[in-house]
């Protein structure tokens, strides 16, 4: 891999913990994550004129891929709720490719021993944070939980999207047609429930909302330009480094705590992250 696509990807790991920096930082979560999805879909109008329909074979995929990110912004704003950044973006990022790895496996997919190794880190990460938080405390616990429930999710919609875009017969139209219709499960729900409260919420965070879509997108679109110049398995792993981008923003910008126990668990579960991709 050139230097060049390293610092690409590094980059767009940087502009990931960017968007998610952005919501936790907002005073509203859901408005936050309804603000990203529609940044990312306004993005992505602009490229779709220039790219050809999904084949018709991934269209139901990309109504699952709808669901679940629906699903998605739902569970992280309620993550964001009642967990640190540095927490909830930890096992958020980190647990889901575990996750994805392991249903995988169920399946005839062989994990090998990097694959397993890669398990064994995260979880010894994610069993970290929960000694950090202490499980005593109730809200740590619930943000714990929160989190690891929107990594459910997260490999629902990895699966989809895999699946989709080798379908589609164009992974770059199929991911901007993602970002586009992301737009609207979310907004009819925001809307339907909380109308003028969120219009005025976006009024006056529109520009840094929005921005936060934007990045996501920019993120997202770096990596499948990077995918192609290098392999996907170093790709998917150098972008789990945005973890470490997420935990010096939220000590920097959100006064985040960063305990020896937390900056333990994180380091593990962004080398079992590493792991489980290269594997």
């Amino acid at each position: 891999m050139s230097l060049s696509v390293i610092l690409l990807v590094l980059g767009g790991a940087f502009l990931h913990a960017t968007w998610n920096i952005i919501v936790k930082g907002g005073s509203n979560k859901l408005f936050e994550t309804a603000m990203n999805a529609l940044g990312g879909g306004l993005g992505a109008i602009f490229i779709l004129p220039f790219l050809p329909l999904p084949a018709p074979e991934s269209w139901g995929l990309l109504a699952v891929s709808c669901c679940c990110h629906l699903t998605y912004y739902l569970c992280m704003a309620a993550a964001y709720r009642v967990a640190d950044l540095s927490l909830g973006y930890t096992i958020m990022r980190g647990t889901a490719p575990m996750l994805t790895a392991i249903v995988l496996s169920l399946f005839g997919v062989s994990l090998g021993l990097a694959g397993w190794s890669g398990i064994i880190l995260l979880c010894a990460g994610i069993f970290t944070l929960a000694l950090e938080q202490r499980l005593g405390h109730k809200g740590s616990l619930k943000g714990i939980l929160y989190s690891l429930r929107t990594s459910f999710v997260i490999m629902g919609y990895t699966l989809a999207d895999g699946y989709g875009a080798r379908l589609s017969g164009d992974s770059v139209s199929y991911t901007c047609w993602i970002f586009f219709l992301n737009i609207f499960p979310l907004h009819i729900y925001v809307l339907m429930r909380y109308g003028r409260e969120y219009l005025s919420y976006l009024k006056g965070r529109a520009v840094v909302g929005i921005g936060g879509g934007l990045c996501g997108l920019g993120s997202y679109g770096i990596a499948i330009w990077a995918m192609t110049m290098a392999p996907i398995a170093l790709v998917a792993a150098l972008r789990e480094t945005s973890v470490i981008f997420g935990m010096i923003m939220a000590v920097l910008f959100l006064g985040e705590r960063l305990t020896p126990l937390r900056l333990l668990a994180i380091l593990l579960v962004v080398a079992g992250a590493m792991t489980v991709r290269l594997g």
